[in-house]
């Protein structure tokens, strides 16, 4: 009421100084998400909202087919089947100036393929590569990183190349061993990733071939046998180079040798030959067969009830002896 007072009689001009100051509300604009990732062939849903307070004024533009829904200060855009690499949707304020832009990430990322060669035979070189598609709009190349691994270990990476290579002397401990291709793919502010993995299958001639027997040394007539043991990719098959065929069983399908009765003949060297497709190799083992030195133990039954009978039959004469005396006396 005092200032309306202190106004009265002023001059116009001086009397719109008095006048409360109009303070134009803030009006803007906000997108989420500002700047998505969408794959190629995707969806993607954008929505506007506006600070102003005509909200009903909201429009969308955009050169592919949409979808709108809106409510009190906001507007959604829907995109279906996004085929368009370069889009930039424009969210804006009727009869203003006002707008808003948001720039879609638009990419593909194929899984990783992981190819291993024709075959891969022990003692020869093999090579692995993994290749991955990727395509960014806007960027090129795409930034892309792609490692080969196994066990834990890198084998090999690349930087900015959707391919990577990896080349090694296949060994037959390889046989079975996983391996997997990871990329990681950078789409605007998104890092994507995925992998594939693939396992190693190693062709190999015979390997690490052991031979043994229980002992090295037997008497003629014992029994004894020998075995042997190979790997390799196929399982290999066995034969023997024996001293002597005579008095002879092979079990467990050739690898286990088995001597019965064993005569002088059988002395001298078992050798196992596994062969495969890929190659073939050998082990052995020295046998010594000889005239045993001890008696045989019937013999020595024989010989021991002999001297036990002669002790006791001394035992007996002296004893008749010394009652015989006794008696004379």
């Amino acid at each position: 009421m005092t200032s309306r007072c202190l106004c009265l009689g002023l001059t116009p001009l001086v009397l719109l100084c008095c006048l409360p100051l109009a303070r134009p509300e803030p009006c803007g604009l906000s997108i989420v998400p500002k700047d998505p990732a969408v794959v190629f062939g995707g969806d993607v849903v954008l929505n506007c909202t506006s600070t102003c307070s005509n909200h009903t004024s909201l429009g969308w533009e955009t050169s592919v087919t949409k979808v709108t829904n809106n409510g009190i200060g906001w507007m959604s855009l829907n995109i279906s089947n996004l085929t368009v690499w370069d889009l930039e949707p424009l969210c804006y304020v009727r009869s203003t100036h006002i707008t808003e832009k948001a720039r879609l990430h638009v990419y593909r990322f194929s899984l990783p393929e992981i190819h291993l060669g024709a075959k891969m035979v022990a003692g020869q070189q093999g090579r692995i590569t993994c290749n991955v598609s990727s395509l960014v709009s806007g960027s090129s190349p795409s930034d892309i990183n792609v490692t080969l691994s196994s066990r834990g270990s890198t084998l090999n990476e690349s930087r900015g190349s959707p391919a990577v290579g990896y080349s090694f002397m296949v060994q037959p401990t390889q046989h079975g061993q996983e391996i997997m291709c990871r990329a990681w793919l950078r789409v605007g502010h998104q890092v994507l990733s995925d992998s594939a993995r693939a396992t190693l299958h190693v062709w190999a001639p015979p390997h690490n071939v052991k031979v043994s027997v229980e002992r090295l040394q037997f008497g003629v007539g014992a029994n004894f046998t020998v075995w042997c043991s190979a790997e390799g990719n196929p399982p290999p098959e066995v034969h023997w180079e024996l001293p002597s065929n005579a008095s002879v069983e092979l079990s467990d399908r050739g690898w286990t040798v088995t001597v019965r009765s064993a005569q002088r003949a059988h002395n001298g060297t078992y050798r196992c030959l596994p062969q495969n497709g890929y190659g073939n190799s050998s082990g052995h083992v020295d046998v010594l067969v000889e005239v045993s030195t001890v008696p045989p133990r019937s013999w020595i039954v024989v010989v021991a009830m002999v001297l036990g009978a002669t002790v006791v039959l001394g035992g007996v004469g002296v004893w008749w002896r010394v009652r015989k005396g006794r008696t004379g006396q």
